[in-house]
């Protein structure tokens, strides 16, 4: 039970199911007014499902729900957008083809008709103003929005969600984050917060994030589901990081959450298995130079923007280079993804479900689609080994603790972290040399974490070359050998990363941002820099 006497918001006995899959068991959940509520717990555990069902996304099966006292049943998103209740959503829930201020109140754009006359340039005006009080000033109100990158989606959409409430004249909002800053680099993330902050005791706000320290920065109070049930709540003041994780996934963390102790001693004299040479592309990187080693984790560190994503898609092929050569194993590349991928080389993109998998399709369907052509073909053509197939699968999904109603479930079905599980052993089936990675452990709880984390040493330990794009600084320095950092476009430094050698993660901040550049790095003067160990 709550300790909040009268919850601004409150759900009891809340129970969902899906078929024969019950996903919220009787749950509670509630909100006091100007109060932040923390909603932890691991994948799969119903947190998105009671988040879906309190913004009209879905219906409930029994218990009820109150707001200001008053039993509510919201069908669809805008009705409960009218009753005060506002999201951001786990997957930003934007179209690509519309411009930035066509997304902003999309269904909203009556507010801004006169005798049914559609006021742009208002509209406009209103979706500049509410990135500029969210802090977002890198996104063109007037841009196409598939050009933009996830940080900046997923901050458009946090933008949006307070603008809408002051149009509608919400004063006191209800306001639902559901894992907003699984996409954000540093400084978009440091938008959010002070957002959050200025919402404190204005909106009655239940803030939804695997980031532990973070639940226990920005909130006052946490509640914690586990597989469908409101399990423990605790006043904020007090909790530690260690009793959460507890709670969440019944053991206490490893000590050793990155299992440095696994880390593979790279050899100079190895030969690379990837030699990048001048890569430039898509208009924002500019003649990247690097290398890496059988075995080896290489981090890319940059703010969003700085080019690290291209840089990563330009090596897995996804991006056609405008300049600069890529070999591997001494096979120069000159082709698209095909080619990449027949020379060994797997990406898994940090947008899944636009990229990455089939939603539609069972778990089974997407782990083998990647495989379909040579791991499971069979001599006779058109056909595949179905049974050799659904065991890597089952195996996978055992291995990486995805939380489905078994291989033949949709993806759709899943929770963001599972389907991210999923997209993950989609290619470390194929046993790849070059495992390009950009955000892989996005939207997955700390206990899932570990698992993917024992994975990647594995894989390195067999001999796979990693590259770890990622916003999280501390998973980037625990994992990775080295650390190359971008700005601006350009390759300017690669650190130390090894176990014994790790840098200081606000060292890395100061690199990332243009003109810094502390002791104990190397700035970019020549492609050398990339070698195992930086030159002078």
């Amino acid at each position: 039970m709550s300790n909040v006497e009268q919850p601004r918001l409150q759900a009891r006995g809340i129970v969902k199911s899906f078929g024969a899959n019950r996903a919220l068991r009787g749950v509670d959940l509630s909100v006091g007014d100007g109060e932040v509520v923390g909603l932890i717990g691991e994948n799969g555990a119903g947190k998105s499902t009671i988040l879906n069902i309190v913004s009209g996304v879905l219906p409930y099966d029994e218990g009820t729900l109150r707001l200001d006292g008053v039993d509510i049943a919201p069908k669809t998103y805008q009705e409960a957008n009218r009753l005060g209740i506002f999201r951001v959503f786990q997957e930003t829930n934007l179209i690509d083809a519309l411009a930035v201020y066509e997304n902003t109140f999309f269904g909203w754009e009556k507010l801004f008709a006169n005798r049914g006359v559609l006021n742009r340039r208002a509209l406009i005006r209103a979706t500049s103003e509410a990135l500029q009080q969210a802090g977002v000033d890198d996104v063109d109100p007037t841009g196409p929005t598939g050009l933009l990158t996830p940080g900046q989606k997923q901050s458009l959409d946090i933008a949006r969600v307070t603008a809408l409430a002051d149009k509608l004249e919400i004063t006191r909002p209800v306001v639902l984050f559901d894992e907003p800053t699984t996409a954000l680099d540093h400084d978009h993330e440091d938008n959010f917060l002070r957002l959050l902050a200025r919402l404190r005791g204005v909106a009655a706000v239940v803030f939804v994030s695997h980031r532990l320290p973070e639940i226990l920065e920005t909130t006052d109070r946490i509640t914690v589901f586990k597989d469908g049930e409101s399990i423990a709540e605790r006043a904020t003041a007090g909790a530690d990081e260690t009793e959460l994780h507890r709670l969440m996934v019944g053991r206490v963390r490893a000590t050793n959450s990155y299992r440095e102790g696994a880390q593979r001693t790279i050899a100079e004299v190895v030969p690379e298995r990837l030699v990048a040479t001048g890569l430039s592309g898509a208009g924002v990187l500019r003649e990247a130079s690097l290398t890496v080693r059988p075995g080896e984790i290489l981090g890319l560190a940059g703010t969003e923007g700085s080019g690290k994503r291209v840089l990563g898609e330009l090596i897995a092929g996804a991006l056609r280079r405008d300049s600069g050569t890529i070999t591997v194993n001494g096979q120069p590349l000159t082709g698209g993804v095909a080619e990449h991928v027949a020379a060994g080389i797997a990406y898994v993109p940090p947008d899944r479900a636009e990229k990455g998998l089939i939603t539609s399709a069972s778990i089974v369907d997407n782990i083998q689609l990647a495989s379909l052509h040579d791991r499971f073909a069979t001599k006779r053509a058109g056909l595949w080994a179905v049974g050799r197939a659904r065991k890597a699968a089952q195996r996978y999904v055992d291995e990486l603790g995805i939380v489905a109603d078994g291989i033949d479930a949709p993806v759709s079905s899943l929770s963001g972290g599972n389907a991210q599980k999923v997209l993950l052993a989609k290619w470390l089936l194929r046993k790849p040399d070059i495992l390009v990675l950009d955000a892989p452990t996005q939207g997955v709880d700390t206990g899932a974490r570990e698992g993917i984390y024992d994975l990647l040493r594995a894989a390195s330990a067999e001999g796979t070359s990693i590259i770890l794009i990622s916003d999280d600084l501390p998973e980037l320095i625990g994992l990775s050998n080295r650390i190359a950092v971008i700005t601006n476009g350009r390759l300017v430094a690669t650190v130390e990363a090894s176990a014994d050698d790790e840098p200081a993660e606000h060292d890395l901040v100061a690199l990332m941002i243009p003109g810094g550049v502390p002791a104990g790095t190397h700035p970019d003067s020549s492609p050398a820099l990339a070698s195992p160990t930086p030159s002078a």
